[in-house]
């Protein structure tokens, strides 16, 4: 798992899980995670991104990004509140690309396209939460919808 302040990111399975800050991944962040990720290659099937509204990646990180899922072809998940990136991965899906974007409410489907199956589904939820508790992130953007304890309790 990382330890740093733009993004955490952790292996489960086979699925590299990514949360973003609300903020863009500094240099270091992502050097760290594509260092980790080009790691466990030969286990990897499927990344799966939790990204907040701000989280966009920078011209080098995005040229990376396209490597990969040119290169790799493993499946790539996003998780947005944001419709035009679910948009713009519809359109990178079009040039045969195996990447999906998901509302935070299709959080299931996600996991599904991840290749993760319904009996691990509530530990991806339970660590996606814990990741977005360190970095600060509010726990209703790009999750899950469900029961959440009230801001006076």
């Amino acid at each position: 798992m990382s330890e740093s302040n733009s993004l955490r990111f952790d292996i489960l399975d086979h699925v590299m899980l990514i949360v973003h800050a609300d903020m863009p991944p500094t240099d270091s962040d992502w050097t760290r995670m594509m260092m980790v990720r080009n790691a466990h290659l030969d286990k990897l099937r499927s990344v799966l991104v939790i990204a907040q509204p701000r989280s966009g990646i920078n011209a080098s990180q995005r040229s990376d990004a396209a490597s990969f899922m040119k290169s790799e072809g493993r499946s790539i998940v996003v998780v947005t509140d944001s419709a035009l990136i679910r948009g713009l991965a519809r359109a990178v899906s079009l040039l045969g690309v195996n990447v999906r974007a998901f509302a935070p409410t299709e959080l299931s489907r996600a996991l599904e396209f991840a290749f993760v199956p319904p009996s691990r589904h509530a530990d991806f939820v339970r660590r996606i939460e814990t990741m977005k508790a360190q970095l600060g992130v509010d726990p209703r953007s790009a999750s899950p919808p469900g029961p959440r304890p009230r801001p006076d309790a």
